[in-house]
């Protein structure tokens, strides 16, 4: 059925392989060590990562496994692991395995019969994982196995990429990887230090004329014709080797004056992308042939003929020709016992042009082919192509069920996202559906978006036995999307519908409990909670669990001292999954609101506590919410080393809503507050916050709006500013919001002549804060307290107010407050004639906020100690060395690709780079030149002489 690799009926060679031979040195020698290797290959599709790794192992006396990825568009839990050990086991009862691998009776249910019994059951996931890998380990060494190939891991579950953690940190471990994925791709894999990393790049033109050569019987190609094809393909050898092909095909090359040459180099242009290569050379073929490839296309992985016999219709005879005919161009390859397209970009071309009906009755055929064998995520992906709505729900459930039992939630949330949108449900169905969406594993603000959407519709046709359930399900996504206003509203008009659902009631009203997004005042919010403790089982450990995670954090959000007795009733510890999600849940909120009390240990044990529980599960939100605070906690006690990079990161995670990703870029502008540089965001900040508004983050970003106009004298516009956030304040009676807020207003107050006021605004947030529990409450009271007497002109009080307020805030510890404020004692002591203590008190705020990297505060010290003789030295800006205000050579690259017009997504590309990354760095430019939005930057660059 096959024509040898050098031939091809086509009368086109197949290429040589060109100008790879440093990285062939190099991934020989890697494979030559005694010891185990982990070697990854990485460039973008077509760039020959597949035809590298062949010409490696031709010399590899290893007992080797291949896996290769499908590009399922929801990729199957383990699946191309386990099939490819399948194929590589004739009798596994000729295998000598020890009790644990009767755990693999769950994915190889052909084998039940030969293998040991199976142990017990673990209820909780990441265990039974953990179980899972080692019993593949075993049956892996068992065979022999010393080198593994994954080829196209960028299509990898979730699952088979903490298998591959695992195969490559276990102890003793003898395995070799060897692994290809595309670049954008590669963070994800999680490859340990050390791994040997070769990224292709694409051919030269002098290779790209040696490649073309080959595939040509050797003469030569003309000099214009291999820059011509250099130039229109990067040098792609997939896109050269199709161009070439249809070329050919097309007649366009001729031999003249003994090299190759196009006939009309200026007429007829080569397409730009391979896909069209491939369609023109697919209208060459016969009929059979095109049947056999649109049913490979559809089939997704590789089939033998009498599958595609099943999906084309076709007899077996012109089937067996259709296949030979599809491997003789080099369009299909056998693969096992099947037959597959040799590249993902070319079975993906033929697939897009295949006519809508006709992809339907093919997925249809393909996904009854396959229901004997029971496969759930293949069958929903074939049903779900054929629109056969009924098959397509119930397996895309099974295949999330299966998905969730085995750790892997990312992949359940696809199936589940999936059916909510697209699945055409009642709202019964709708609601029962969404409520299995685990939102730990959700990222991007679209998809929210469309969840809400669908959602909304729902509700619109829903029967009314249902609409509670499902206005609860609506509510849950609004809240997680940011939008805790239509949640509270969403959640007040379900409870009534809810009376005969005990546990959705209880969980509606805890919502409702917390007291973001509404203007009522604290009193409305705790009778909620109250009311969800008398619905409670706190029996019942997961239901016990849930209500103690939520109904403490309401508690200690509104400044309720009796959460942190109920605190101790948590468990740190559980074994049942959903008690782990809601554990570690949990504890990145109550470090949250640890935040708020000043209680910064807690909130650190908390934080390691959340990342704990949450290790292993593949929560990318959940990691990325613990980074979030653990940046907060890092600016508030000062340890600021790297901290702008983290937070600028974070800032442009679009993976992370809108109303959480405010937070870090907060952190950002206070960073930038302290070094004197301009608040060039600030506008974005106190927009996204006020959209979200009322929250914790209200108070907040109106201090840090206020503190800029009361430095330059203005402190009648600072009060203005501090108006709208004090007023949410006082109607929730919220002041443990208040603790950056008012001092801030107090000092505005004060500035402006309103000194009764802001000594009556005192005594309030000093009655309305919690007390005896909260930390920085009294330290923020005490800096309130100094301002007042200092306008008052009673320095002795002031002085004595300042120095509390200082141990208060240094006691947290909050150095870069307690430093400040220091400061103001030092002033004091200068306005009362108290000289030397004075000086040594600003000596010593200046040693503390010019280590902070403080250097607007530092500078302003400088000054006052240089007047009174006292010299300091001029330290050097930042903390640890770098570029400081300048770009860095990576920020450089970014801005010209942005300055060209290019996206994010289009400059990571480019560059090789992660999204994230490419976003990080747009923000750390943006700060530098004093921009606020990337279409300043064409402009700026150019005046800057960048471009």
């Amino acid at each position: 059925m096959r024509t040898s690799d050098s031939e091809s009926t086509s009368g086109i060679l197949a290429p040589r392989f060109v100008g790879r031979d440093r990285e062939l040195a190099v991934l020989r020698d890697a494979l030559d060590r005694p010891d185990p290797v982990v070697l990854l290959i990485e460039g973008e599709a077509g760039i020959g990562k597949t035809r590298l790794v062949q010409e490696v192992l031709r010399d590899v006396e290893r007992t080797t496994l291949l896996v290769t990825c499908p590009p399922y568009s929801q990729p199957f839990t383990l699946a191309a692991v386990v099939d490819a050990l399948r194929a590589a086991v004739d009798d596994v009862r000729l295998l000598s395995l020890s009790p644990l691998t009767g755990a693999l009776r769950s994915v190889f249910p052909e084998w039940i019969g030969h293998l040991p019994p199976s142990p017990e059951p673990l209820d909780d996931p990441a265990a039974a994982r953990h179980r899972l890998f080692r019993a593949l380990g075993e049956l892996i060494d068992a065979l022999g196995i010393s080198l593994l190939v994954v080829e196209d891991a960028q299509w990898a579950d979730p699952a088979s990429v903490d298998l591959l953690l695992y195969l490559q940190t276990r102890p003793a471990a003898a395995l070799s990887l060897v692994i290809t994925c595309r670049t954008p791709d590669v963070p994800r894999l999680r490859i340990v230090p050390g791994a040997v990393r070769v990224r292709l790049d694409g051919l030269s033109v002098g290779e790209t004329a040696t490649l073309v050569s080959s595939m040509l019987a050797e003469p030569p190609v003309s000099k214009a014709f291999a820059g011509f094809l250099r130039t229109r393909t990067d040098g792609v050898p997939l896109a050269l080797e199709e161009t070439v092909r249809l070329l050919h095909a097309r007649a366009d090359l001729t031999h003249r004056d003994g090299a190759w040459v196009r006939r009309h180099l200026d007429q007829i242009t080569v397409p730009a992308r391979i896909r069209d290569g491939v369609l023109e050379r697919l209208a060459h073929l016969d009929r059979p042939t095109q049947a056999v490839l649109r049913a490979a296309a559809v089939a997704g992985e590789p089939v033998d003929v009498d599958g595609l016999v099943a999906i084309t219709g076709l007899a077996q005879g012109p089937a067996y020709d259709g296949v030979s005919a599809a491997l003789a161009v080099q369009l299909l390859e056998e693969r096992g016992t099947g037959v597959a397209f040799r590249h993902a970009l070319v079975r993906q071309a033929v697939y897009d042009e295949i006519p809508a009906h006709e992809r339907r009755a093919a997925h249809r055929a393909a996904g009854e082919l396959l229901e004997q064998r029971g496969r759930a995520a293949q069958l929903a992906e074939h049903f779900k192509a054929a629109r056969e709505l009924p098959r397509w729900r119930r397996y895309a459930e099974q295949a999330a069920d299966a998905a969730l039992a085995a750790g892997d939630e990312t992949t359940s949330v696809g199936y589940l996202f999936d059916l909510a949108l697209e699945a055409e449900l009642d709202g019964a169905e709708l609601a029962r559906i969404a409520a299995k969406i685990t939102y730990s594993a959700v990222v991007g603000e679209q998809r929210y978006d469309a969840l809400i959407r669908a959602l909304r519709a729902g509700l619109d046709e829903c029967a009314d036995e249902a609409r509670g359930a499902l206005r609860f399900q609506l509510a849950r996504a609004l809240s997680n999307s940011g939008d805790f206003a239509g949640s509270r509203r969403e959640l007040e008009l379900a409870v009534p519908d809810l009376v005969q659902d005990r546990t959705t009631s209880m969980r509606a009203m805890l919502m409702l409990g917390v007291p973001h997004g509404t203007s009522w005042p604290a009193s409305r919010h705790l009778g909620w909670l109250r009311r969800a403790r008398e619905l409670v089982r706190l029996d019942d450990p997961v239901e016990g669990t849930r209500f103690l995670v939520d109904h403490t954090v309401g508690l200690l959000g509104l400044g309720e001292p009796s959460g942190w007795d109920q605190l101790d009733q948590l468990p740190n510890e559980a074994t049942d999954p959903r008690q782990r999600d809601d554990l570690a849940r949990g504890n990145i909120n109550l470090s949250d609101v640890a935040l708020l009390w000043g209680r910064y240990a807690e909130a650190r044990t908390m934080l390691d506590r959340a990342a704990a529980l949450a290790e292993g599960r593949g929560y990318v939100r959940m990691t990325d919410l613990i980074a979030l605070n653990q940046a907060r906690l890092d600016w508030h006690t000062g340890a600021w080393d790297g901290l702008a990079e983290r937070a600028a990161e974070l800032a442009g995670n679009e993976d992370i809503p809108a109303n959480t990703r405010v937070e870090a870029l907060l952190v950002v502008l206070w960073l930038d507050h302290a070094a004197g540089r301009e608040l060039t965001r600030l506008d974005e900040a106190v927009q996204g916050v006020w959209e979200f508004a009322p929250t914790s983050l209200t108070a907040e970003v109106a201090a840090l709006a206020a503190i800029g106009p009361l430095a330059d004298g203005r402190p009648d516009e600072a009060v203005v500013i501090t108006d709208p956030a004090m007023e949410i304040i006082h109607t929730k009676q919220s002041w443990l919001w208040a603790n950056e807020l008012v001092p801030v207003r107090v000092a505005a107050l004060a500035a402006v002549g309103r000194l009764d006021d802001a000594a009556e605004l005192t005594a309030a947030f000093e009655r309305g804060v919690p007390s005896g529990r909260s930390l920085s409450s009294p330290a923020a009271v005490a800096t309130c307290t100094a301002l007042v007497a200092a306008a008052a002109g009673d320095s002795g009080r002031a002085r004595t107010a300042y120095r509390e307020a200082a141990r208060a805030w240094a006691q947290l510890p909050r150095p870069y407050a307690a430093l400040l404020v220091q400061e103001q004692a030092g002033r004091c002591d200068l306005g009362a004639g108290r000289t030397a203590d004075g000086l040594a008190s600003l000596t010593a705020a200046f040693d503390g906020l010019a280590a902070l990297g403080a250097r607007s505060d530092a500078t302003r010290i400088l000054q006052v100690l240089t007047e009174h003789g006292v010299k300091r030295s001029r330290p050097w800006w930042g903390g640890r060395k770098g570029y400081g205000d300048q770009l860095s050579p990576r920020e450089l690259e970014v801005v010209r690709l942005v300055a060209e017009g290019r996206s994010n997504r289009e400059v990571a590309e480019a560059l090789f780079r992660s999204p994230h990354t490419v976003s990080s760095q747009l923000s750390s430019a943006l700060r530098k030149l004093g921009l606020s939005s990337r279409h300043e930057i064409p402009a700026a660059a150019r005046e800057a002489g960048l471009l």
